[in-house]
């Protein structure tokens, strides 16, 4: 250009490509951190379901091996110098705790799945601002690779439907 042609205006300062690639970087560091979290939040969830998967089978299975004895109705034989009167009442006080506590771990393995369910739309609605506010700023970068851009289109339209349904 010469010095008497006037200088196009621009509404954004022109970046190197520099700086370009930098928060490019930055942004795929943000998006792996951020699957980094989710995964280990994911594997804290999986293990606490376990656990209680294996506890309320441990409970089934001690309350059939209870009801093998007498056809349905919780009863074993009683102990030398026992009544069966007195067993029968405490073991069917023993089922019905039994009963109670599993019912409890079942109340709280549905809401660690909400919870879990909640921090998976959290975390994936943040990865999708993330990478809104990464696609917003970014007019001259170089294109992600495809497997990239498509990831990053089915998070922000993922994010997009969240908000636009009524809760």
């Amino acid at each position: 250009m010469t010095s008497d042609q006037p200088i196009p205006f621009s509404p954004e300062p022109p970046r190197s490509l520099d700086a370009l690639m930098h928060e490019r970087d930055q942004a795929q560091a943000s998006a792996k951190r951020w699957r980094r979290l989710y995964e280990v939040e994911a594997q804290q969830r999986q293990k606490e379901s376990e656990v209680a998967e294996q506890t309320i089978q441990s409970l089934r299975a001690e309350v059939q091996r209870l009801c093998q004895f007498s056809g349905g109705a919780p009863m074993l034989m009683p102990s030398p110098g026992e009544s069966k009167g007195k067993s029968s009442t405490h073991l069917r006080n023993q089922i019905a705790d039994l009963m109670a506590e599993r019912d409890q771990l079942l109340q709280a393995l549905e809401q660690e799945k909400q919870s879990h369910e909640k921090t998976k739309q959290n975390l994936i609605s943040a990865l999708g601002d993330a990478l809104g506010a990464q696609k917003q700023k970014r007019s001259l970068a170089l294109p992600a690779s495809r497997a990239g851009a498509r990831a990053g289109a089915i998070i922000l339209k993922d994010r997009d439907g969240r908000k636009s349904k009524p809760d």
